[in-house]
């Protein structure tokens, strides 16, 4: 109202000033009424102008608002945001719940067996900001997932609408990694509470606020007791630790006779520390005044050495002798070696800079192998001789836990990355090869610009193939899966692998006894095998033998096989064996990995191996590869069992070599110009009418005008209104449509989606016009 009086007055004045101005300056009648109505024109476009400036700013800040919510997702896997009035502003499945009632009712059925649950929906329906862990399984049979649950309320500045934000991360490894660490903490915690000597902490009170149970068994008393006892109650000569050595003290137990201990004080001189204390009973005081701390280790079960400043070995005990046994089995240990000869190069100035530092900070090892990481806590056992204790504990299995998990976020980076470049390439391609096609029908094979048009194409095909491999390493390619016999299989490749193999190598393929079914993509498939068969061609450059074994495992418990675990099932194996160069232990971590390669430039794009892994992974098999360099490697695929019953959507479809015209009506919706031009030019040629919109607004638009169509062909990302909204909008007002969706997204998730619809369709992108024209032609009936 205060707007409409703001214009009105806005217009009013400018009226008066007009009049005064027209009186002023015009000294003729009509003059003077021509210059009143244009004054009087600008008055009232001036208005209208200001209120459209309101307009942009308004959408100005809306397009502000989608960008910041925007960078607040972008780490969630599954998000929405809502207006307060329960509208749609965006999601990560915006065709599953276009309100927020129908996000919540998902999700009371998704999470109803969650204590969480009710917590959070409240939070939701009461604009409550927070964070959860949320806890769930869908069946007995499913492992526990946990998700961060996080809601947030979007208030803009100076922007009056306001929205709630609902986001969930998957944190189920993350924490899964966690609760194993755990539990090796707990194993060391309960080696350390009894172990062969005593532990205890000190504060500067020189009270005792920590111990383990060895030192309370000794000292007779329980732990409670014990703690925030004073030391000199419990022992004679513990001195101050900031300036003491290892020595000699008295241990007086309650109600017991006191004994003798060897005392190594903390190591750290600036802060309280962990003091050990080793027993020797029978011994008198004398005779154990030049005792060396050495023989009290001997046979203690942390691996222990006694070195000199320079790195000379001086003793050790039994458990390193095993350490050094298992890590490098062909050193041998003596007394009078250099320590430094066990350990890897990179680490040498660290051991050099502990033993030279007065604070003695316990320090990280590797040995030769590479492998083998230990923290090793440094003692001056004595000081005039330069002498020190270094008690070593085993952290590999730690540092393979850190390198897997660097590995799988690695991995995870480049094929979210690699999924977003393909896809984008998809378009492209689609309508470079489909304009080829056009262009290639006007001339006759012997025209020189049907030789030119072919290498386009060609090219174009070439730069199609690295997408679908870009796309297998990311999982994200359309698959079309059914249900197939690995042994027929293999059968029919056979001829095929033994042309690329060549005569200098022979191949073998043994076939296992009645191999249960699995469900993959057929031509996916053979591209793993025929991708395994070249790399191990590449690897017996004067020749060598290839074996391709099949066989059924069934695992009763989860299999820990690399980085990768194996849960219990059924399933089927491959296992591919050359007698090749192998791969080295170095390169051995990396295989896997989009554009590695260990060929000379130009031999090879690196994508062969991770184009295997991508597609294993989103079959939802396992690839493992074991090799030993100039003995040869193995590939081992493990496919799960397929027990379902037939699948009604894996139908092969016909594959058109003769004519592919037909007749009806398609409603081509496409947003990219280029790929709605080529298509709609195809379709015609081939006898169709074609009805094309841009967007999903304007086909909804066609069909509630009535207008009548027998198939939709329909792109699946589009601004605003997508495919699968499209569709199902389409199918309220036409229950029996039929959809073909073009798509380079997997046909797996759709079918998640859009329920059990055997009218929906895909092609996959980039297609050819024979691709496009045989599917309308195959939905149709023609």
């Amino acid at each position: 109202m205060l707007q409409k009086l703001h214009f009105s007055g806005f217009f009013l004045i400018t009226v008066i000033v007009a009049c005064g101005i027209s009186l002023l300056l015009a000294s003729d009648p009509v003059q003077m009424t021509l210059l009143f109505l244009c004054i009087l024109a600008l008055g009232a476009y001036l208005p209208i102008f200001i209120r459209e400036e309101e307009k942009q700013k308004q959408k100005n800040l809306l397009t502000y608002q989608a960008q910041a919510l925007h960078q607040a997702v972008e780490q969630f896997s599954e998000y929405a945001i809502f207006l307060l009035n329960g509208q749609l502003i965006k999601s990560s499945h915006p065709h599953l719940y276009p309100t927020l009632n129908d996000f919540i009712q998902k999700l009371d059925k998704k999470f109803e067996k969650s204590e969480q649950w009710p917590m959070l929906k409240r939070w939701i329906e009461e604009l409550h900001m927070g964070e959860l862990l949320l806890k769930f399984s869908q069946n007995t049979k499913e492992k526990q997932r946990i998700l961060l649950a996080r809601v947030l309320t979007q208030d803009l500045p100076h922007f009056p609408i306001k929205s709630i934000f609902i986001g969930f991360e998957d944190i189920t490894a993350q924490l899964d990694d966690i609760v194993g660490a755990q539990g090796e903490f707990d194993v060391l915690e309960r080696f350390i509470d009894h172990a062969p000597f005593g532990v205890f902490y000190l504060n500067r009170s020189r009270q005792i606020v920590a111990c383990n149970q060895t030192l309370c068994d000794w000292l007779k008393q329980n732990k409670e007791d014990l703690i925030n006892s004073r030391v000199e109650h419990a022992m004679d000569g513990i001195e101050d630790w900031q300036t003491a050595h290892t020595k000699i003290i008295q241990v007086k137990p309650f109600r017991y006779p006191p004994f003798k201990a060897i005392w190594f004080p903390p190591t750290l001189a600036t802060a309280t520390g962990a003091s050990i204390i080793c027993r020797i009973d029978g011994l008198t005081f004398e005779e154990t005044k030049n005792s060396n701390a050495e023989e009290t280790f001997l046979k203690a079960s942390i691996p222990a050495v006694i070195i000199h400043k320079s790195g000379e070995i001086l003793s050790f005990n039994q458990a390193f002798q095993g350490l050094i046994e298992n890590t490098l089995p062909n050193t041998n240990v003596n007394t009078n070696s250099s320590f430094l000869t066990l350990l890897s190069q990179s680490t040498h100035a660290q051991l050099i800079d502990a033993l030279n530092s007065n604070a003695f900070l316990p320090v990280e090892l590797t040995f030769q192998d590479g492998k083998t990481h230990c923290i090793a806590y440094l003692s001056q056992i004595d000081k005039d001789r330069d002498e020190y204790l270094l008690q070593l504990m085993d952290i590999s299995q730690q540092k393979r836990l850190e390198q897997q998990f660097i590995q799988s976020q690695k991995m995870q980076a480049v094929g979210q990355l690699a999924g977003g470049i393909a896809h984008d390439f998809n378009n492209l391609l689609t309508a470079m090869i489909g304009f080829c096609d056009l262009l290639l029908q006007r001339y006759l094979p012997n025209d020189p610009s049907y030789f030119d048009v072919s290498q386009i194409k060609q090219n174009a095909n070439r730069a199609a193939n690295l997408v679908r491999q870009l796309l297998a390493f990311s999982r994200q390619q359309t698959l079309q899966p059914r249900i197939v016999n690995i042994t027929d299989a293999l059968a029919e490749l056979s001829a095929l692998l033994r042309r690329l193999l060549g005569a200098k190598i022979d191949l073998d393929v043994i076939h296992g006894r009645d191999i249960w079914p699995v469900k993959v993509d057929v031509s996916q498939f053979e591209q793993v095998i025929i991708n395994l068969a070249v790399n191990s061609r590449d690897a017996m450059v004067d020749g060598g033998k290839l074996s391709i074994k099949t066989d059924n495992i069934s695992n009763s418990k989860p299999i820990q096989v690399g980085h990768e675990t194996m849960p219990v099932g059924d399933f089927v194996t491959i296992d591919v064996t050359d007698t090749g160069n192998g791969i080295s232990e170095e390169n051995l971590e990396h295989i896997f990995e989009p554009f590695f390669s260990t060929k000379e430039v130009g031999a090879g794009t690196g994508l062969g191996l991770s184009t295997v892994y991508g597609i294993v992974k989103q079959t939802g098999g396992f690839i493992f590869v074991e090799s030993e360099e100039k003995i040869g490697t193995t590939f081992k695929i493990c496919l799960p069992r397929y027990s379902g019953a037939a699948d009604p959507y894996t139908i092969a479809t016909e594959i058109h070599k003769g004519d592919l015209s037909g007749s009806g009506t398609v409603l081509l919706v496409e947003d990219e110009d280029a790929v709605r031009m080529f298509s709609a030019r195809a379709l015609r040629e081939k006898g169709y009418q074609v009805i094309e919109a841009c967007n999903g607004e304007e086909a909804l638009e066609t069909i509630n005008q009535g207008t009548n169509f027998d198939v939709l062909v329909t792109d699946v990302v589009m601004p605003q209104m997508d495919g699968p909204e499209l569709n199902k909008k389409a199918r309220e007002i036409i229950p029996q449509l039929k959809t073909i969706f073009i798509s380079g997204y997997t046909e797996d998730d759709f079918r998640k989606n859009l329920g059990d619809n055997t009218n929906i369709h895909f092609l996959p992108k980039p297609f050819t016009l024979k691709d496009l024209a045989a599917k309308v032609k195959d939905v149709l009936g023609n």
